[in-house]
């Protein structure tokens, strides 16, 4: 005969309890692990400085340029804010969409302005 042993409600208890702080303690580490990726920009995207915003108008090096219908600007957090709620500026990634209109827009933190000058240095060569 084949007898299955049931644990007890406080032996289960006591078993699940370092069970459970593992997971905890596993979650809040791959949270940490995850904000240090780095982001991937697309290949058509160009490095700028923006000097000033007002919505849907722009100035990026000192061209005017607009942002076209749905365009999504995002923070060094990669966080999304809404193109009226935009008060900063400062070095930025952009793309544009096939009409010439600002279609994307990424604050840089420091060290992806010190990538981006990098990448410009090798595509000049």
């Amino acid at each position: 005969m084949f007898f299955i042993v049931c644990p007890t409600r406080e032996s289960m208890k006591k078993n699940q309890l370092p069970l459970l702080f593992f997971i905890i303690v596993l979650v809040c580490m791959t949270n940490y692990s995850f904000g240090q990726l780095h982001r991937n920009f697309p290949i058509d995207s160009h490095v700028g400085k923006l000097t000033a915003f007002s919505f849907p108008e722009m100035t990026i090096d000192g061209e005017n340029m607009v942002m076209g219908v749905g365009g999504q600007i995002r923070d060094t957090n990669n966080l999304i804010i809404f193109p009226n709620m935009l008060n900063k500026t400062g070095t930025i990634r952009y793309q544009q969409d096939t009409m010439g209109f600002v279609h994307r827009i990424w604050f840089l933190t420091p060290g992806e302005v010190e990538r981006a000058k990098e990448e410009e240095t090798y595509q000049l060569k």
